[in-house]
């Protein structure tokens, strides 16, 4: 009897513990936010968070001309200032009547002013909120970043979906652009000897974009800005970028123009398959990094008549050709980041790893070092396949 009464006096405790779903957030009662980006203001000093949210009214399907949608766009931009960006985060309750999600942002994109400025407590405020994305792609843009948000894309809803599609198809497309995710930017300023490198954003959007039939992306993916702790520094051109890829495993799919070897006309050649290694030795004062990368690629269109693959001197020519533009790159961005002093080659960061006891000596005077960091590039192309076809058609 005594243990039925406990038992029944615990099931009575229990049902004033469970109360259900305290922090109940109806869908219908909340704005989901794809897309987030800071600067900052020189007038004021403030910071300003821009956001684009989809639109419930419209998203979905539903025809832009029946009722309830009217003409009202799929996305919203609203935007607030603060001292800090928490503050600034915190102020846009003031202009949105639904109470803002966040587990939708994929995109973090950075104005220029606050790039220089330094973007540290844009990372620290993503690192500590609970409901920020460390997933979300970040990108700096070259522009008016408001204007890119209020961009339409021609075959999206809303530009931030447009914008993280963009780049995840650049990644496996091209080499031209740095794909990261805003954890490892988190992580690179923890690594001793390594600096960030962002992908940069070129806003077209004020050459004129209405989405309709025969607009153009109002975006473009070109090359990435590079920084020295958390201010940027300088920007990078896209095959600078593309020899940032190539040192860091990041090149999935690239197109090299090389001339023929058989009449010196283009042709392209696809890297399909690639591995690189860096090995530091360091000799008193002297550092050197010795670079290999391996890659296999596949010819993909070849306008000069005859066969390439059945004379061995051509097939060697024209991998060595291949080797030769990417060498080029890698050299290209190392001379670039030694010129800007910003290791986002993470040259110091393999010596820490490799070498620690020299790093320990050589972490002092490192910014006067890196600029006279000597490389050895070779790369080694083997090209594997012709695609369907040896040769061109051609009559004989």
């Amino acid at each position: 009897m005594l243990t039925a009464r406990r038992l029944l006096a615990f099931f009575l405790l229990l049902t004033l513990v469970l109360t259900g779903c305290w922090n109940r957030r109806d869908p219908e009662l909340l704005g989901f936010v794809i897309a987030t980006g800071f600067d900052l203001v020189p007038e004021t000093g403030l910071y300003k968070i821009i956001v684009q949210v989809a639109n419930p009214l419209v998203s979905g399907g539903q025809d832009l001309r029946s009722g309830g949608g009217g003409e009202k766009k799929p996305f919203w931009v609203v935007e607030a200032h603060g001292h800090t960006p928490y503050e600034a985060r915190q102020n846009l309750a003031l202009k949105t009547s639904r109470e803002l999600l966040w587990s939708h942002n994929g995109i973090l994109v950075l104005g220029e002013n606050l790039a220089r400025d330094g973007i540290l407590p844009v990372l620290d405020l993503f690192e500590r909120e609970r409901q920020l994305r460390l997933i979300a792609r970040p990108v700096v843009v070259d522009g008016d970043l408001r204007s890119l948000f209020e961009a339409e894309f021609p075959l999206e809803e809303t530009g931030g979906q447009g914008l993280r599609r963009q780049i995840v198809t650049t990644m496996f497309e091209r080499t031209n652009f740095p794909v990261q995710e805003t954890r490892d930017l988190i992580a690179t300023l923890a690594r001793p000897g390594f600096e960030m490198m962002i992908g940069r954003v070129k806003e077209l959007a004020t050459e004129g974009n209405s989405g309709g039939t025969g607009a153009t992306n109002p975006a473009k993916l070109s090359g990435a800005a590079a920084f020295v702790e958390d201010k940027m520094v300088g920007w990078i051109n896209e095959r600078e970028a593309a020899g940032w890829n190539w040192l860091w495993g990041g090149a999935y799919r690239a197109s090299l123009v090389v001339m023929s070897p058989i009449d010196r006309r283009p042709l392209a050649v696809e890297i399909y398959r690639t591995q690189g290694t860096m090995t530091p030795r360091v000799e008193g004062k002297n550092v050197t990094i010795d670079i290999q990368i391996e890659a296999l690629g596949r010819v993909q269109d070849q306008p000069s008549p005859g066969d390439l693959f059945t004379k061995e001197e051509r097939l060697v020519s024209l991998e060595r050709r291949a080797a030769t533009v990417i060498k080029n790159e890698v050299k290209m961005v190392v001379k670039r980041a030694q010129e800007l002093n910003s290791d986002f080659l993470g040259f110091g960061n393999l010596i820490y790893r490799k070498l620690p006891r020299e790093w320990e000596r050589l972490e002092p005077r490192w910014q006067e070092i890196f600029p006279n960091v000597n490389i050895t590039v070779d790369v080694k192309v083997a090209i594997r396949r012709a695609g369907m076809v040896l040769s061109a058609p051609t009559k004989r």
